[in-house]
This record gives C-alpha cells, structure tokens and sequence, in this order.
C-alpha cells in the first residue's frame, strides 16, 4: 500500500507498519510501500507501540505528507577506565 493510501484510509492518526519497497538517496531513505500492522488513534497509545516495537516495525503520523526516514548512524567512543 503506498503512503497516500494510507494516509487516506487513516487521516490524522498514527501508524505501525513495516516497509515493503523504499529506496535511498544519500542519507534518507525514501519509502514507496508499506504493511499497515495497527492504526493509533492517541498519542500515549502510539508511544507505548513506539516503545514495544519490533525489528523493522516503524510507527509514522499521517499527517505527514511524505514517508522519508532519516538514516542515523549511531557511532559510539569507547574507553577504558
């Protein structure tokens, strides 16, 4: 299903799905089609899914006209005390 889709079968809500086919361009990954898991209404529900999710599972606001995701990569320094 693409966003637009989405987005017109859940207007102003959040929610959980996975990516089915997205492509990148330099650090953002653009998403074409997504798996919709669950529709969120509220706010507190959509953290809670936010904090219980799974590997690959994202949870996105429709108010959002676009499905694109930063790609971060987390360096870390260690050191020996």
């Amino acid at each position: 299903m693409t966003w637009d889709e989405v987005r017109k079968l859940y207007p102003n809500q959040f929610v959980k799905f996975k990516i089915v086919k997205s492509h990148i361009k330099g650090n953002k990954e653009y998403v074409d089609e997504v798996a919709v898991i669950k529709a969120i209404e509220d706010g507190k529900e959509a953290m809670k899914e936010f904090i219980q999710r799974k590997e690959g599972e994202y949870i996105y606001s429709t108010k959002n006209e676009k499905l694109i995701i930063d790609l971060v990569k987390h360096i870390g320094i260690r050191r020996s005390v």
